[in-house]
């Protein structure tokens, strides 16, 4: 008879012993396309321009354009669809939500007609990022070719001499991973690490909830209406949720399911400095410069997992798992740092007889740069060996124009291109010495973000409405096979996002 042994992810940390991965990290360094809806409606594309709320976030100059106090707030619609296709195999999800985008605040101090002519201050608190995504795919495996399994017996291989005699101590010891632990106690390998079922079929289930709100406070100057300069520091608070099963079948039913709870929590802070220059006396061109400094996180990890498997060697299945919490009392907890990669961002704009404004952009990210390291000093080798091998450098190109219809009614797009961030070749590494089991990864690759605005102005108060689309393509895999022969998932993303923003300048 093999027995279902569910065992806990200890509240005990041994050095080493990671759960999370750079998979986990990168959801918190690229903020989404997030503003007040004349931001949303250029594509974002205002670095150069300035005069908007929002683009303390990209070019904190951008503050330094106004003449006037400003106050605002957004909110939006959020529907966001996700379609995973496995070898023919299509399964789509669709997740709504409502949202605060930003509340934002300047104050145009005048400082007479002197070489300083403006001092003003900025605030604005945002909705960094959405990671409401529900997700879903369905497998058929020909002939058993692949299997999680596989993972399990290398990680075994690497690092397990003898399951036999393990016992669930062996839990708080970092020279084992975890996951192959789970699965000997489960019934899914053998001592010897072989694997013991040949799936047919297997199914992966996701939902991630959560998000990052940041506070910008913003000091930026206007110097003799030529050069405009600005510094802006954020603090972020992160909430960040996921729950997985995955799932193998045969003939009989299910093998086994693999359940993971992950759960992250902490605070940032950036700084980010800019520089708007109008190199010609007569001339509305625009050049703008602006650099983020790397932001440090402090987070923390909480996870816990259990495999349920079959019960006996008579093909009979039947689920028996408790929860981590109730066998040991705490989630396995992990607090660590992360050091995000620099941005650099270059921009121009031009305005014709106060008609026609518009703005272009490029933003490169190196990826590759980022760090791990526990809270206490030591880095993780393992990690940023990761983001070395698997990240590059992301090129980001924006577009946004604007044309007003009337004294009072504007129209506005936008374009944004974002290249992939990861290596044709990346993978998610579990090390032998590993608490990670959560072992799905996804690619993504570039993205193309497209939007429109309106925008009605009175004299002080005004309304803007903006429509953005986003497409991404990426590629899911539910575990990693040795071989790297496992078929990719295709997965695509569209998020359609309807922001409204009521506004008043005075």
């Amino acid at each position: 008879m093999k027995r279902l042994t569910n065992i806990a992810l200890m509240l005990i940390m041994a050095l080493g012993t990671y759960a999370q991965s750079t998979y986990d990290a990168i959801n918190f360094f690229n903020p989404d396309l997030v503003g007040t809806a004349r931001f949303v409606g250029m594509g974002g594309s205002m670095s150069a321009l300035g005069g908007d709320i929002s683009t303390m976030s990209t070019n904190p100059a951008g503050i330094g354009i106004y003449r006037s106090n400003d106050v605002a707030v957004s909110a939006s619609l959020n529907l966001l669809n996700t379609k995973a296709d496995f070898l023919g195999s299509v399964v789509e999800r669709d997740n709504t939500q409502l949202s605060f985008d930003n509340f934002g605040l300047v104050l145009a101090g005048y400082c007479g007609e002197g070489t300083l002519r403006y001092l003003n201050l900025g605030l604005n608190i945002s909705h960094r990022n959405n990671f409401r995504k529900d997700f879903a795919m369905n497998g058929w495996y020909a002939d058993g070719d692949f299997s999680q399994q596989y993972q399990m017996q290398s990680l075994y291989d690497q690092s397990l001499p003898d399951l036999e005699n393990i016992n669930c101590y062996s839990y708080m010891n970092p020279r084992y991973p975890w996951l192959p632990l789970l699965a000997y106690d489960a019934g899914i390998i053998d001592a010897t690490g072989g694997i013991n079922y040949l799936p047919t079929d297997a199914t992966y289930y996701s939902e991630e909830r959560g998000g990052t709100y940041q506070v910008d406070c913003n000091l930026s100057c206007n110097i003799n209406d030529r050069l405009y300069l600005g510094m802006t520091i954020g603090v972020q608070s992160i909430d960040y949720k996921r729950y997985s099963i995955y799932s193998e079948y045969d003939d009989v039913g299910v093998i086994y399911d693999l359940e993971n709870n992950f759960r992250t929590e902490g605070e940032a802070t950036e700084i980010k400095f800019g520089a708007i220059l109008r190199p010609f006396e007569y001339s509305p061109f625009r050049m703008g410069l602006a650099f983020h400094l790397p932001t440090y996180y402090s987070l923390t990890d909480y996870s816990s997992a259990y495999i349920a498997g079959p019960s006996d060697e008579n093909g009979k299945y039947k689920e028996m798992a408790t929860n981590w919490e109730s066998a040991y009392g705490e989630d396995y907890i992990v607090d660590y740092s992360v050091r995000s990669p620099w941005r650099m961002n270059v921009s121009a704009g031009y305005t014709f007889d106060n008609f026609i404004a518009l703005n272009a952009e490029y933003e490169l990210v190196d990826y590759s740069s980022a760090k791990m390291e526990y809270q206490d000093g030591p880095e993780m080798p393992d990690m940023n060996e990761e983001f070395r091998s698997n990240m590059k450098c992301s090129h980001i190109f924006r577009l946004g124009a604007e044309m007003r219809l009337d004294d009072n009614l504007s129209m506005r797009c936008g374009y944004n291109y974002i290249s992939s961030a990861f290596e044709d070749d990346a993978w998610k590494y579990i090390s032998p010495s590993s608490a990670c089991t959560a072992t799905e990864y996804t690619n993504t690759a570039e993205t193309n973000i497209f939007s429109l605005g309106l925008g009605y102005h009175g004299k002080s108060i005004y309304f803007d409405a903006a429509y953005q689309c986003t497409l991404q393509n990426a590629e899911f895999y539910p575990y990693v096979d040795p071989e790297l022969q496992i078929p990719a998932t295709d997965v695509s993303l569209m998020r359609n996002k309807l922001v409204l923003t009521l506004g008043a300048r005075f």
